[in-house]
């Protein structure tokens, strides 16, 4: 019974990270899923890799679907991680009758638990193992609003789902530069929280790195001694190699396609990535910060002084409950019943007043978080003060540069490309969601026994929960509009959205959008594909091979892409273009009907899409995307990585074990 009580001790922080994730996702429980600016790009893509299998094909970075299957290559310069972990839950979750928007809805929800989680182990480190102070930095990471406002208003999914793995990546480089004997787990940690951001979302994951580099050069003089130690340099040095190795297919293949510059990825203006296009969203950054923003919500009946009066509503609540518990405090005979009557002046407020979900909500996590905190005593993080950790001034100079990059032109102005690739920089709006998490940490760790900082602390965590936008707004949306404004359900048609390709097609050759560009035959396909790629509003996609010189017949056995099969009859020596966009790294296989002989072909690029020559003759035509030689080394690198991580894993694991047993042992 004993052992029973501790362990349901140690899972109640799990279990209020749970209950306080259901309530930021509340949303989820609507029918169907609130359409954002991103819905029809993201949407599509997990289609395409859900049809995909259940067609009996292997996921490519070619997809065989989308527009027709002119063969997009997004999964060439964009990491489909997050997609492909709703594809698993959707597969898995088919036995029991449900579809890809309840897949959707999962990975959103576990994302959310287990950053939460992260965040909360990531806490526990730099606290000292301070429950309480944990647990309030864990329900800010969790109930923060930006990216809540990225999953169902913007629809930026893989941007809010990266933010799953930012907690473990730091919390990896916090151990780093805290250890006290080198250990193996943080580096696993960098190297894994890392490597799953970028794959997740390699912009985030950009900033991301700056932020932890900023840290290791704060605590340099930590380093040092470190560095001294043959086994920590190797320990370090491997850890690079291993997450540059896990990142590498979509890295490497993304710098060797845009050092290609055919793509529009490669134009700056197109892509709203140079310094004009940059800048030019300066100041629109409350508009998309999730909360606080009375111009947004107007547009669905919900006038700024209805949201600034459920937050001074909630506040006076939670006032009353702490003047009644203060008035309380000399009653002995009412311990542990003074929150119970202190609550209720509280509720009683809120509903006369302000009798609104979102305020119930706060309630509840101010009432939990406050419960929890009254029944767990923790000490003071440390006899030092809160100013000489470096965690401290990383969070509060992240915070204030991210917000003024958010309103200054000149903080862009001689700005390395990489980081302009933001677009929009209030997505600096998720480095501020980790790094006031962290002072919510510290705080609450350091002013432990000062009950009116904890106090503030949990009124400040709860009323994020109050002012968040996207329950607000969507809750609106549904009950007004829901059929404008939501989807229940999705079919083969999404497959053929507009923006099932991007918003700028980012992944497609430039000459489908230069109108001065003339195509180097008269029979190319190039008029033809590039309808389909701008906009595909037919019902008719059946685009089939050409000669673009030389003359005979082509019949298409089977066609999807990246994989086409063909017979040709060359009356004479040809050039046939198929009608499929073209990336480096396609293989042609032709094999002789008469002789068996195979003669194999690189694709090549002719008005964008994949050409070869065929000699005269009767043949057998298999396509293939091989990919590039830097593409299968990448390949090659990530599995030798995965192998590796896990071997030191596994090692890791046993050696523990082994070391517990001698304990038990020696006790014994």
């Amino acid at each position: 019974m004993e052992k029973t009580l501790k362990i349901l001790k140690k899972l109640i922080p799990y279990i209020i990270i749970l209950f306080f994730t259901l309530l930021g996702c509340n949303l989820v429980f609507y029918k169907g899923l609130p359409i954002g600016d991103d819905f029809f790009y993201h949407l599509p893509n997990i289609l395409d890799k859900y049809n995909t299998i259940l067609e009996g094909h292997s996921i490519s970075g070619i997809s065989g679907n989308l527009a027709g299957g002119i063969g997009s290559g997004a999964g060439l310069f964009y990491s489909p991680l997050s997609h492909i972990a709703v594809v698993i839950i959707a597969l898995i979750i088919k036995i029991f009758g449900l579809g890809i928007i309840s897949a959707y809805k999962i990975a959103i929800v576990l994302s959310v638990f287990f950053s939460g989680i992260f965040m909360y182990r990531f806490a526990m480190h730099f606290t000292k193992n301070n429950i309480i102070a944990s647990i309030l930095a864990s329900a800010s990471y969790v109930l923060y609003p930006y990216r809540f406002f990225d999953f169902f208003c913007r629809g930026a999914f893989a941007e809010a789902f990266a933010f799953l793995f930012i907690p473990l990546f730091l919390m990896g480089l916090y151990d780093i530069v805290n250890m006290d004997e080198i250990k193996v787990l943080p580096f696993v940690e960098v190297i894994l929280g890392g490597a799953l951001l970028y794959l997740t979302h390699n912009l985030t994951a950009v900033f991301v790195f700056i932020v932890g580099l900023a840290y290791l050069a704060m605590n340099i003089h930590k380093l040092i001694p470190l560095l001294k130690k043959r086994k920590y340099i190797i320990y370090a040095s491997v850890s690079v190699i291993l997450l540059i190795g896990l990142a590498s297919i979509p890295l490497f293949s993304q710098l060797q396609l845009m050092n290609e510059g055919i793509y529009n990825l490669t134009d700056r203006d197109k892509m709203w990535t140079s310094y004009e296009s940059v800048i030019s969203h300066i100041g629109t950054e409350w508009g998309s910060s999730g909360f606080l923003n009375d111009d947004f919500l107007s547009l669905y009946g919900i006038s700024g002084s209805s949201l600034y009066t459920s937050i001074l509503v909630y506040i006076i609540s939670c006032v009353a409950f702490v003047v009644c518990m203060k008035l309380l405090a000399g009653f002995k005979s009412l311990k542990y019943w003074d929150v119970l009557i202190s609550a209720i002046p509280q509720i009683i407020i809120v509903v006369l007043v302000r009798p609104q979900r979102e305020v119930y909500f706060g309630v509840l996590i101010f009432l939990a978080l406050y419960v929890f905190h009254y029944c767990t005593k923790c000490q003071d993080e440390e006899k030092n003060k809160i100013y000489k950790n470096t965690l401290f001034y990383l969070s509060i100079g992240t915070i204030l540069i991210s917000l003024v990059a958010m309103e200054m032109k000149e903080m862009w102005k001689n700005a390395p490309d990489i980081l302009l690739n933001i677009q929009f920089p209030w997505r600096l709006w998720a480095l501020v969601q980790i790094s006031l998490s962290i002072l919510v940490g510290l705080f609450a760790s350091y002013y432990a026994n000062r009950k009116n900082v904890t106090c503030l602390l949990i009124i400040f965590v709860s009323l994020l929960m109050v002012t968040s936008q996207h329950s607000i707004e969507k809750r609106a949306q549904y009950e007004n509009d829901k059929d404008a404004t939501w989807v229940e359900e999705i079919d083969s048609s999404y497959l053929d959205k507009h923006s099932a390709l991007g918003h700028n097609k980012e992944y497609c050759p430039q000459v489908f959008f230069d109108s001065s560009y003339k195509p180097r035959h008269q029979s190319s396909l190039y008029y033809q594909v590039g309808n389909a790629i701008k906009g595909y509003q037919t019902d008719d996609y059946s685009i089939k091979p050409v000669f673009l010189w030389g003359s005979g017949t082509i019949t298409v056995n089977s066609a999807f892409a990246p994989a086409y099969e063909m017979e040709i009859s060359a009356y004479e020596n040809g050039y046939i273009q198929i009608p499929l966009i073209y990336y480096r790294g396609y293989k042609i296989i032709l094999e002789n009907k008469e002789t068996g002989e195979k003669v194999k072909l690189r694709g090549e690029n002719t008005d964008g899409l994949i050409s070869f020559d065929v000699p005269m003759g009767e043949y057998i035509v298999k396509t293939k995307y091989a990919g590039t030689v830097m593409y299968q080394l990448s390949a090659i690198y990530t599995v030798f990585s995965i192998i590796v991580i896990m071997g030191v894993s596994a090692y890791e694991i046993t050696r523990k074990r082994r070391e517990s047993l001698c304990q038990c042992e020696v006790k014994k």
